[in-house]
């Protein structure tokens, strides 16, 4: 089976951590409006002092970087204080509780990393299944068929204990689009490899 190489930014997505869900308490104080939390935003925890910024949304999950760690918090957990975007845990609280996330992830996502195990994307659509792991190496059958070789790193496991992606179907399905309109010579049939990325640390996995 030919294989397209995905460029550097389908990797770059994979860094955004699907698994780590650190659940941050609700602020004690009721909003007036339900907050809606957008990309750059600072976030606070209850004491006021900042925890990090609004990263990226997806559906019901916001990524919050502290600037070492990145937490999937659940919208949910957020309400708005005189200072803005508010959390239950301080900065400290949440990159502790990552940590020990991605310390359980690590182990529960090699235990799930065997052959036909569905692989979802971040918002809960099966993009495929594992065909085989090669150490670092994870080739996943997308269902379309084509082949899919991604690094053990760029899964993790989402809410439901899956294999998940940190990326929408929708996103994944443009940036594999792109990846094969930016490779001439490469045949329909082909399938798609993701090349390695650095991670901030990552993602929980």
């Amino acid at each position: 089976m030919n294989k397209l190489f995905i460029a550097a930014a389908l990797a770059t997505a994979f860094a955004t951590p699907a698994t780590v869900m650190a659940q941050a308490a609700p602020a004690t104080a009721p909003s007036a409006a339900a907050p809606n939390p957008t990309v750059g935003a600072k976030v606070f925890g209850p004491d006021g002092v900042e925890v990090g910024t609004v990263e990226a949304v997806s559906g019901d999950v916001v990524t919050v970087y502290t600037g070492t760690a990145r937490a999937g918090v659940p919208k949910n957990a957020f309400a708005m204080r005189e200072k803005g975007l508010t959390i239950g845990m301080s900065k400290s609280q949440l990159e502790a509780a990552v940590n020990g996330a991605q310390a359980q992830n690590g182990a529960q996502k090699d235990a799930a990393l065997v052959a036909d195990a569905p692989v979802k994307s971040s918002d809960g659509k099966v993009l495929g299944t594992i065909a085989k792991v090669e150490g670092e190496d994870v080739t996943v059958t997308l269902t379309d068929g084509k082949a899919a070789a991604l690094k053990k790193s760029y899964i993790g496991l989402g809410a439901d204990g899956s294999l998940a992606l940190g990326m929408t179907a929708a996103d994944f399905a443009k940036a594999t689009q792109a990846a094969a309109s930016a490779q001439p010579g490469t045949e329909a049939g082909a399938g798609a490899t993701a090349q390695s990325a650095a991670t901030e640390q990552p993602s929980a996995q």
